[in-house]
């Protein structure tokens, strides 16, 4: 056997372990952005949520949100799925791909949109989950890793409530990634 070929197959195999997300990342598929400031309490309320249009052509995979409390009360956060988010939502501009190296940058075809001093609440979907929001503090959830997938036409929104008559603000950030429909 060839000297160079011996001493070529003693070495390791070097292998990569990557998350699916990290993977959807190096593709150009995940997406993080932030609403502005939400304004609410006195019976106002507020939401930010990740929507994908009708007919987008792309699943959406939630991975990740936080949600910031600015002030000195907690206050709790409803999770809706599917549902019609109350208000005209503003498109967030805080957006950006989480792979800076492409060149054209990658754009989202899901919009992160939200809406505050609101006196409705969402209708229709899934009422899926509470959080209570600490005051002057951040709240992170990281663990969804892609297991709730939001077809076309449909919303995740994370829902303010207003607690009492003080005046929250909040800002809410979102991680995912889009996949094209198969």
């Amino acid at each position: 056997m060839d000297l160079a070929l011996s001493e070529h197959l003693k070495q390791p195999l070097e292998v990569i372990d990557i998350t699916y997300s990290v993977q959807q990342t190096f593709l150009g598929n995940y997406f993080f952005g932030q609403t502005d400031i939400l304004t609410f309490g006195g019976g106002y309320n507020a939401w930010g949520g990740l929507i994908n249009p009708v007919g987008s052509g792309v699943d959406m995979f939630w991975n990740v949100y936080t949600i910031s409390n600015f002030s000195s009360r907690p206050f709790t956060t409803e999770a809706w799925l599917n549902s019609t988010p109350p208000g005209k939502g503003i498109v967030s501009k805080n957006v950006a791909p989480a792979n800076q190296a492409i060149i054209p940058l990658p754009r989202p075809i899901v919009e992160l949109q939200y809406a505050d001093c609101l006196l409705q609440s969402p209708t229709d979907g899934i009422y899926s989950f509470l959080r209570r929001v600490e005051p002057n503090s951040t709240l992170t959830r990281h663990d969804f890793q892609g297991l709730i997938i939001i077809p076309p036409g449909d919303s995740a929104i994370l829902f303010l409530r207003s607690p009492d008559q003080e005046t929250i603000r909040s800002r809410i950030a979102f991680g995912w990634w889009e996949k094209k429909r198969s």
